[in-house]
Parts: structure tokens; C-alpha cells; sequence
């Protein structure tokens, strides 16, 4: 009797690699190393780092509109005084311009008096009258004393429409004042302030100032002279055509009128530095 044949065992299924790997491709996309890695990310305080950033921007933010606001605050209740401390300033300038208009006033009266009784003591005699004349002469001269008379009165200013170009500057009025002198002027003043060999003109930032006083436009200028042939001469001289050349391009304005009398006050800040005895 034979033994029944034994049935082949079915031959073992080969396993594919390659699929194997592009089904755990499709599966996993992201190596789980990666995803382990991100899990493990250390935090800080307990939020991310990109909500630590924000909540500190946040932090700044109000930081410094706190300080904006007392900034804000305080200038808010320092403005007033600090405006009442200007007013306060305004108010002792004009008290120390008046006090000072004062002295110079009684300087001026005391000047005057001292004059009356120098010429008293001198007119008793002939030598006396002499030195008398000789003194009245050099203080004109000078600008020691008032003059009237006739001359020419000036009136200048800024163009009506004044930009840095129709603006009068210093050497302006130098100018001016320069033409009236070559032109035979005997005694000049600006705005009241009576020029000498000891006065300056000059510029202060956007004002003129005479006698180191500021000055602001229109500048009155009166020169007592020949009302014959100041005028005609002060236009021919460098200083009339300089004055010409900005009315006609600039529209700087200037009237000039020939007056019969004129006033032109002394020299208040004029005093005494040099003195001699004479031997008689």
C-alpha cells in the first residue's frame, strides 16, 4: 500500500520593498524624529517664544505711553506758569526801558545845567567867551548837545511784502547814513538815537540796532543840513544810488522831504573820558 504523496507546501510570498517603502512614505511625511523633537521644545515661563515677544511688545508699548501721557501732563500744568513767568519777564524789561528812559532824561537835564553855569563862568571874560565857542563847537561836533535847524527827513522800510531779499539790513542803514554825511549833514538821528563818531549800526539777528539798541522798521532818518544841496548831493553820492538800486529792484520804500526845522536830540550815552587842566 503506498502512502499518499504529501502536498507541496505553497511557496513563500515575496514582500515587495520598494512598495513597502512609498506606503510609509505616503503614511508618515514627516520623519518622527521631527515630531518627537517638536513635542520635546523647551518652553520658557510656560508660553512660546513667539507669544513671549509679543507680550513683551505689549509691555513696552504701555511703558511708554505711561511716560508720554506724564510727559504730556506735566507740560500741561507747567504751561501756565510758565506763561505768567514771561509775562513777568516782559514786565521787568519794560520797567527797566522806562527807568532807563528816566536816567538818561535826568542826565540829559543835568548836562544842560552844568553847560548854563560853565558858560556863566566863562562869559566874564574875553579869553573866557573864546574857549566858550571853542567848547559849543566841539560839542556839536561830538553830539553833546541838541541841534535844530532845517535838512532833510528820510522815512524807510521794508518792502510790503518783505522776504529775506526786501528786508532792510544794517549795512543798509550805514549806507544811508554814510550819503547824508558825505552829502554835508551836520547832525543825524535814527528813530530818536543821535549818531556820533562813538555809535554803531549793526544787526541782531533780524533787527537793526543803533547805539546798541534795537530798532524796528520803518527807520526815521533825520539829518539837519542845507535843504539847498543836501538832497540833490545825497542822490548823487554812493550812499543815495545804493538806496536807489533796492527801491527800484527790491521795493524797499523810502520818502525823503526837505523839512524847515528839525530836531536832533543829543547823545545821551556820551560822558566824559579825557580832561587836562589849562595853565592860565
Amino acid at each position: 500500500m503506498t502512502e499518499p504523496a504529501t502536498k507541496p507546501a505553497p511557496p513563500p510570498r515575496r514582500v515587495d520593498a520598494s512598495m513597502s517603502l512609498l506606503n510609509n512614505l505616503v503614511a508618515h511625511p514627516i520623519d518622527e524624529g521631527y515630531a518627537v523633537a517638536a513635542r520635546s521644545r523647551p518652553e520658557q515661563g510656560g508660553k512660546p517664544a513667539r507669544v513671549r515677544h509679543r507680550a513683551m511688545l505689549t509691555v513696552a508699548a504701555l511703558v511708554l505711553g505711561f511716560l508720554i501721557a506724564v510727559a504730556a501732563s506735566q507740560n500741561y500744568r507747567s504751561a501756565p506758569e510758565a506763561e505768567k513767568q514771561r509775562k513777568e519777564l516782559i514786565t521787568r524789561i519794560n520797567q527797566a526801558d522806562n527807568r532807563l528812559k528816566g536816567l538818561r532824561t535826568d542826565q540829559i537835564r543835568l548836562a544842560d545845567e552844568v553847560r548854563r553855569l560853565q558858560a556863566e563862568g566863562l562869559s566874564n571874560t574875553s579869553d573866557g567867551t573864546a574857549l566858550q565857542q571853542q567848547v559849543d563847537d566841539l560839542e556839536l561836533q561830538t553830539g553833546a548837545v541838541a541841534v535844530t535847524g532845517p535838512g532833510v527827513k528820510a522815512v524807510v522800510d521794508d518792502a510790503k511784502d518783505a522776504d529775506k531779499e526786501g528786508r532792510l539790513l544794517d549795512v543798509d542803514l550805514q549806507q544811508l547814513v554814510n550819503g547824508l554825511w558825505t552829502a554835508g549833514a551836520e547832525a543825524i538821528s535814527v528813530n530818536g538815537h543821535r549818531l556820533t563818531a562813538m555809535t554803531a549800526i549793526r544787526g541782531a539777528g533780524s533787527a537793526i540796532t543803533v547805539d546798541y539798541t534795537s530798532l524796528t522798521p520803518p527807520y526815521t532818518v533825520l539829518a539837519i543840513g542845507d535843504t539847498g544841496t543836501l538832497p540833490a548831493r545825497f542822490a548823487q553820492s554812493s550812499g543815495g544810488q545804493w538806496v536807489q538800486y533796492l527801491v527800484s529792484n527790491f521795493d524797499v520804500r523810502m520818502t525823503i522831504t526837505t523839512e524847515d526845522s528839525l530836531l536832533v536830540p543829543a547823545d545821551a550815552t556820551i560822558a566824559l573820558r579825557y580832561a587836562k587842566v589849562i595853565e592860565k
